[in-house]
């Protein structure tokens, strides 16, 4: 028995009605006190307790992008006064080599043979943040995250110039990925 035109209509209907699923994190209401539409936030610049340095100059930015871009708080500048102070402390950096590519043997005359060593093809790099919501009127530690680890691979070119290159951009890759999960876990209010 064919279905009525009524099913069909009620079926797309519903199917319409329920949307993607998908919504922006700052329009969405929240249960957690600090998510209020309007309320400032200050960043504070990040402490680097690694060996690399400027890494606290990414973080930071990253996360100041994030903010400005995905969230319901007004940015303010440092030395404001702001109902809440984000603070954050880079504790590790690690690089190390996942995938080597084999020497070679090279002709050197007298039919001697010179080898080449081996190098990385694959490098993970590694960092490791901790951060901390404060309330800017009492300086409480509202939220705390600690040990956050974020960590990319990447490829290495076999020309070395082009080395220092790729890992600055696995390192805004790292820093931007681990401000999008972290804003993200602050506004759904996750503990």
């Amino acid at each position: 028995m064919p279905a009525s035109p009524r099913f069909f209509l009620v079926a797309i209907l519903i199917a319409v009605s329920a949307g993607c699923g998908y919504h922006r994190l700052d329009r969405q209401p929240r249960s957690a006190a600090w998510a209020k539409q309007g309320e400032t936030i200050r960043l504070a610049r990040f402490r680097n307790l690694t060996p690399r340095l400027g890494l606290e100059d990414r973080f930071t930015k990253a996360l100041e992008n994030r903010i400005v871009a995905a969230s319901p708080w007004r940015l303010v500048g440092a030395g404001e006064p702001s109902r809440w102070v984000l603070q954050g402390t880079l504790e590790g950096y690690s690089s190390r080599a996942l995938g080597l590519s084999l020497g070679t043997a090279l002709p050197q005359g007298n039919d001697r043979l010179r080898s080449s060593a081996g190098s990385a093809s694959r490098v993970e790099v590694a960092v490791v943040a901790s951060v901390e919501l404060l309330d800017g009127q009492t300086g409480a530690v509202v939220l705390s995250r600690r040990g956050l680890t974020f960590s990319n691979q990447y490829r290495v070119d076999q020309n070395f110039a082009s080395f220092d290159n790729r890992e600055l951009q696995v390192l805004e890759s790292l820093a931007d990925d681990f401000a999008e999960s972290f804003l993200t876990q602050l506004l759904e209010g996750t503990d």
